[in-house]
């Protein structure tokens, strides 16, 4: 399981890739204009882009400056004081040098990520779960920490600096390998870890799928099943397909998207209609706002998920179930209320994956001590 964890950092110096992109798209709008009439004022024919660097900003006043130094005119600041007009072209060519080397400076240290922080550049702003002010979750500057727990003991740990969990699924369990020289026959994890790359991965490496899904304890919940135009909640035919409430097989082919999942794997899902295209269905506008209604099936994916139903329907599969809740999510109890630790103190991801190390390390000697004097214990008694 996960946890995000608060970083050394102030919550409030966040940095988004989005909002990033955004103004520098009105920068771009703002630098072709002004390019624009540089060239119509002067005759210049520097080249209107769709986008722009900061060394393309500094070539321009570079030469304009030049040409200050060639006409001997003398630039001039502060109040009282008129500038000439290749002072104004310059000193705004000069603007949209720094903006676009900041943008491009920050751009650079996300990376791939959706953004950071200025105080540690390698935390990643994410929603926590709860905040005392607002009673309600807030984005912060957070890691995000995985562990694998096993007979009550930490056997693995990481620190991502993305916030979904299920991307961090094959990279935690190749250095489980890497450490232990096997996989695991039974990776239990919660649904942020059952997607198709990752049942792919497991199956791959002859591991058993028993990481739920979305939609597996959402299904059986009242509130959900009460949804009645919701397709998970159709009946299927002997064949699979899909029965609407109003009695209408979705066996009606139309065609196939093929697709290509983040990891790399092929998909392909099967798009599915009504032979009739749900025409005189008294209650279309109700399912589909009075469209026609299109299923997507993926039949690989079925698989997946009718494995992971049957694995954990069993009794030992049950019993993992359980047991994953007592102990992971006990270990991060442990890790939060017992030990006080709910924020990082070091910055950096190099410093934080030491930091977080030995704190599991410390978990673990706390539990092989309180096991040892438990079984002391039991000796003297018997």
């Amino acid at each position: 399981d996960g946890t995000k964890i608060e970083a050394n950092a102030q919550k409030n110096t966040f940095v988004y890739k989005k909002r990033i992109i955004n103004a520098e798209d009105r920068l771009f709008s703002r630098i072709t204009e002004t390019i624009w009439q540089l060239n119509q004022e002067y005759g210049y024919s520097y080249r209107l882009k769709g986008q722009y660097d900061s060394m393309d900003m500094w070539y321009i006043a570079q030469y304009l400056m030049e040409v200050m130094v060639r006409e001997k005119i003398t630039p001039v600041y502060g109040k009282g004081h008129r500038k000439s007009r290749f002072q104004a072209y310059y000193d705004l060519f000069v603007r949209y040098a720094v903006k676009l080397e900041e943008y491009e400076y920050w751009l650079s240290v996300i990376g791939s990520r959706n953004s950071c922080s200025k105080t540690d550049h390698d935390a990643t702003m994410m929603a926590t779960k709860w905040d005392y002010y607002n009673q309600s979750g807030v984005t912060r500057p957070c890691y995000n920490c995985q562990i694998a727990v096993s007979d009550g003991v930490i056997i693995n740990s990481a620190v991502y600096q993305t916030p979904a969990d299920n991307v961090t699924w094959q990279e935690f369990l190749d250095q489980y390998n890497e450490y232990h020289g096997k996989y695991p026959e039974y990776p239990v994890a919660d649904a942020g870890y059952g997607n198709y790359d990752n049942y792919m991965y497991n199956f791959q490496h002859g591991m058993n799928l028993v990481q739920k899904y979305t939609m597996y304890g959402k299904a059986e919940e009242p509130k959900f099943r009460r949804k009645i135009y919701h397709t998970w909640n159709w009946e299927r035919t002997e064949e699979g397909f899909k029965v609407c409430p109003q009695g209408r097989v979705f066996d009606d082919w139309l065609f196939d998207k093929y697709q290509t999942s983040p990891r790399g794997n092929l998909t392909i899902k099967q798009v599915y209609g009504e032979k009739d295209h749900c025409e005189g269905c008294p209650v279309k506008m109700e399912c589909n706002k009075g469209k026609e209604k299109h299923i997507n099936r993926d039949i690989v994916q079925e698989q997946f998920y009718e494995e992971v139903d049957r694995q954990l329907s069993t009794e030992a599969g049950i019993r993992m179930k359980k047991q994953r809740c007592a102990q992971v999510e006990g270990a991060f109890g442990v890790i939060k209320q017992n030990m006080k630790f709910t924020r990082f103190t070091r910055r950096g991801m190099k410093n934080v994956k030491m930091e977080f190390l030995l704190v599991c390390l410390g978990y673990d000697l706390i539990k092989y001590h309180q096991s040892r004097l438990t079984v002391s214990h039991t000796d003297r008694l018997s």
